[in-house]
């Protein structure tokens, strides 16, 4: 799964990421893999960065068209690159907008994010990174509370997020009579804490479906179950 540092290549498509702050990283390859997009016809990818989650969903649903938004100019003209170089151009639709503006008639069959997470500014700030990581450009409470207009009412929101944001987002999916459907969690190894929770929250109330997900059985020897959840992506899966 090892990378040169300006291209990232997969079985079906390449991530050029030369021009982003934030490179390809398993949390995306998780979401992008993991993500339930049964029957999907319009799916909406918040804050695409290099477009690697949207271009797996292309993969994945072969008749479905993604909409991506980004809002850093340089990760969006990366991703509309990558868009373009894929086969899948003429499904993959880039927006370069702030999703706190974002307006559309469309309604979504499934919106998907791997949103940005660190609550506390740094000193030293690269502004491209900030962008893509902080959750000062958009917080967990927005980006639920704004996913809901654009939503299908028989659609879901997909995120991938850190396993201590799960007691904030019970209450804010409480608060907007939304309802969390299923829920992955994730653990680098055996003996190591959940560190990331892959969640699928809808309008609809259903048994809450739990399972976890082991990342390595030893420092670069994956378990089964991670194997088979990325396969079809990685290169030396």
């Amino acid at each position: 799964m090892k990378s040169d540092k300006q291209i990232f290549r997969f079985k079906q498509f390449e991530v050029a990421q030369g021009q982003v702050a934030m490179k390809v990283g398993t949390d995306g390859v998780l979401l992008g893999a993991w993500a339930d997009l049964q029957n999907a016809q319009n799916i909406l990818d918040i804050g695409t960065g290099t477009g690697l989650i949207a271009l797996m969903c292309a993969q994945r649903q072969p008749t479905a068209n993604i909409d991506a938004l980004e809002i850093e100019p340089a990760a969006a003209r990366q991703a509309g690159e990558n868009f373009k170089n894929s086969k899948w151009h003429k499904r993959l639709h880039l927006i370069q907008t702030d999703f706190n503006r974002f307006e559309s008639s469309k309604k979504y069959d499934v919106i998907v994010s791997n949103p940005p997470y660190f609550d506390e500014i740094p000193e030293n700030i690269d502004i491209q990174r900030h962008l893509a990581r902080h959750s000062s450009v958009l917080s967990l409470k927005t980006l639920v509370r704004k996913s809901k207009k654009p939503l299908k009412e028989t659609g879901s929101i997909q995120l991938i997020l850190p396993a201590n944001k799960l007691s904030q987002l019970k209450q804010i999916i409480k608060k907007e009579t939304l309802y969390l459907n299923k829920i992955c969690y994730v653990k680098g190894h055996q003996n190591a804490k959940v560190k990331r929770i892959l969640v699928k929250i809808s309008n609809f109330s259903s048994e809450l479906e739990e399972n976890h997900l082991i990342i390595e059985k030893s420092r670069h020897h994956y378990t089964d179950a991670y194997i088979s959840l990325t396969r079809d992506f990685y290169l030396k899966m």
